[in-house]
């Protein structure tokens, strides 16, 4: 493969709804770009892009993967993404590191759930989008349906450059609007069929309008002419997409390839070239910068995904966005402060790999080798503090305690799953002490069975996942006080402690304060940080739960002391005894984590869904209209939502999802409260 310059490069994500065929329609694009000579199948098991064990049997695309288009001059990176929801992740980098987005829509199912979700990834990211409608060949597709759909949920501005014609029901034609040409379903050129002039004159006349309406000097030719030239419809089209203020629409199928030629020839002519990207934002040394695509600038990539290869190990990928690079060269992992070896760098198209040894900015490549470096780091040239701004990935919506299945193995298990979580930063492994348990969060159940199925690949670590306990926290409602007296004669030197303690409730969130009001010297001032440690130490396991106590003030202002009898342990002994009887008094509640949520669903289930909550002891929040689909806002405790990504699935035929945040602790209700006292009560025997 030849050196391209940075004004000849171009990277395409494409991105949807699973199951619409994005990955089919990347194996059509290499196929007719003549990229290679057979066209793969995801069925077949002979897809370029989802070429892993993994991905073949599932017939899913896990991760994303590359393959690269040369066509009539241009290079162009096309990226395969997920579009199941547990792996948005790479679909999220993927969006972040190209310069436009195909979404691919369904000619029969139109507008869904997952293409509402990467419709605003590439939204949230400015990214210039073009829509394919697929298996337009279909007897329940039809263009004009889907059009509308389209047009409703997602954007007016969507106008069709190619179009099908069905006759009797069977694809007759594919028309290209700018060119006036056609092919028909053997991909043949024909003419424009006669029952397909008036659409073609209706979308041309749409695509003018939108050209003229991008520059005030077209809008005056257009006002002049009627019309706009060749040249003209060029320049404003490439201007109004850039803006996202036209979204063109594609069609065709995918097997067997049908007009996917009208799709390569306008990549180029329509998206930015890297070099016409908008600045990144980044740091300097701590100081904010904008770094512009500049190809004499200084070296600066994004690492946006990892792979481990089964002969090249652990492979990082990038995107230049400053300088170039030639060479065998020491370069900066300036996230991590690192230095880094940069020797072994390539182009990857499917499976196969093509070495170069030249890198400029807007390219795409695999890097090898490479010892500190994972998703979201920046390298740069050596001695460069430059440091991208992070990719924003979600939040994890599904969480499983975990352990090894055999002992020994815990650290194994643990090192293991953490160059997973390297890789991917939807991949979350936390020691949380408060449950006293190893927890590991994804994007689903589906995300995490395959991670740990890998983790049993490269480490041979078996692994047992059961539900988490809850970080249930205790406080107190109002004020309570009283005394213990800690007396221990054992012959020879005793024990003798003794102190007042006053509980106060805190604000939630406030925390712990210690105060000491003792007055008189009736407890030395030396054993006053003993009598802060025991309160300290009985807050770890509250009274009613054995879970930590929070939002409390604990003011000591009385006691009495043995001159001989008297130690730091005595005191630290009688105020923890002290304070979980005064808790008992000052009216123990129990405080649950709940979250946030915003669940999108078709309107057909939105009853299903909001009841489901509710049973969940959920409060529904409000909803909201979103096209044809609801978003219902809910506050739901942690407790009651284990395993609802596939209640959720069941709920909705798949078509639902969700995303969660942190909302904070609020009381759990009385019977509710009963029951864990009982559960733990039964754990103590």
């Amino acid at each position: 493969m030849k050196n391209y310059n940075s004004d000849k490069l171009r990277t395409i994500s494409v991105v949807g709804h699973g199951t619409v065929g994005k990955t089919s329609l990347c194996d059509s694009l290499l196929f007719v770009s003549k990229a290679v000579d057979r066209l793969g199948s995801v069925d077949s098991g002979t897809s370029q892009f989802d070429y892993t064990d993994e991905s073949r049997d599932r017939k899913h695309s896990l991760s994303s993967s590359m393959g690269i288009v040369e066509h009539n001059g241009y290079k162009i990176n096309i990226i395969d993404t997920p579009g199941l929801a547990d792996f948005h992740g790479a679909t999220i980098g993927s969006v972040i590191v190209s310069d436009g987005v195909i979404l691919v829509v369904d000619g029969s199912d139109g507008v869904e759930v997952g293409t509402l979700k990467t419709w605003d990834f590439a939204a949230k990211n400015d990214t210039p989008l073009m829509i394919w409608v697929n298996r337009v060949d279909r007897d329940n597709a039809d263009f004009t349906r889907t059009l509308e759909d389209i047009r409703k949920n997602l954007r007016k501005s969507a106008i069709p450059v190619t179009f099908p014609v069905k006759d009797n029901g069977a694809i007759s034609a594919i028309v290209n609007v700018l060119t006036g040409k056609a092919v028909d379903a053997e991909g043949k050129d024909i003419p424009v069929p006669d029952s397909a002039k008036d659409d073609t004159e209706l979308y041309r006349m749409q695509l003018v309008e939108t050209a003229a309406e991008s520059d005030d000097k077209l809008m005056e030719s257009f006002f002049e002419n009627e019309t706009l030239s060749e040249e003209e419809m060029s320049i404003g089209l490439k201007k109004a997409f850039a803006a996202r203020n036209f979204f063109p629409v594609f069609s065709g199928l995918a097997i067997p390839p049908v007009g996917q030629k009208f799709l390569l020839d306008l990549i180029p002519a329509l998206v930015p070239s890297p070099l016409e990207a908008l600045p990144v934002a980044a740091t300097d040394r701590g100081k904010e910068v904008m770094i512009d695509p500049d190809p004499s600038g200084p070296f600066v990539a994004r690492v946006f995904n990892c792979k481990v290869d089964t002969h090249m190990g652990e492979i990082v990928f990038v995107r230049v966005e400053s300088g170039g690079i030639e060479g065998t060269t020491d370069i900066s992992n300036t996230t991590k402060n690192a230095s880094e070896r940069l020797g072994n760098y390539y182009f990857i198209s499917g499976s196969s790999r093509t070495d170069t040894d030249r890198l400029v900015t807007g390219d795409i490549a695999a890097i090898a080798k490479l010892k500190n470096t994972s998703t979201n780091d920046t390298l740069g040239q050596k001695g460069s503090k430059i440091i991208l701004k992070p990719i924003v990935f979600p939040e994890p919506v599904y969480r499983v305690a975990i352990a090894a299945k055999e002992r020994g193995h815990e650290d194994k298990m643990g090192s293991g799953l953490s160059i997973l979580a390297a890789q991917d930063p939807t991949l979350i492994l936390r020691n949380e002490s408060e449950i006293g348990q190893t927890t590991l969060s994804g994007m689903g159940e589906l995300h995490l069975k395959v991670m740990l199925s890998r983790l049993k690949d490269s480490t041979g670590v078996d692994t047992e996942t059961f539900k988490p306990k809850i970080a249930y926290h205790e406080t107190i409602t109002k004020k309570a006080e009283g005394s213990y007296k800690h007396k221990k004669q054992t012959g020879g030197r005793g024990q003798y402690g003794h102190v007042f303690i006053r509980l106060e409730p805190l604000p939630r969130g406030a925390g712990f304060e210690f105060q000491s009001k003792v007055v008189g010297g009736n407890v030395p001032t030396n054993f006053i940080p003993a009598v802060e440690k025991g309160v300290i130490e009985a807050m770890k396991n509250g009274p009613i739960s054995k879970c930590k106590v929070v939002d409390v003030r604990a003011v000591v202002y009385d006691g009495s002391y043995h001159p001989v009898d008297s130690s730091d342990m005595a005191f630290k002994l009688a105020s923890r005894k002290c304070f979980k009887e005064v808790m008992m008094n000052a009216g123990p509640s129990l405080l649950e984590p709940v979250v946030n949520m915003e669940v999108t669903v078709p309107e057909e289930f939105m009853g299903d869904v909001m009841s489901d909550l509710t049973s969940r002891r959920g409060r529904i929040q409000g909803i909201e209209a979103e096209g044809a689909f609801q978003v219902i806002k809910a506050s739901v405790p942690e407790a009651e939502l284990f395993q609802y990504t596939s209640t959720l699935k069941s709920l909705t035929q798949a078509r639902g999802s969700f995303v969660q945040s942190f909302e904070g602790y609020q009381p759990v209700p009385r019977d509710v409260k009963e029951k864990i006292m009982a559960s733990v009560a039964e754990e103590e025997e």
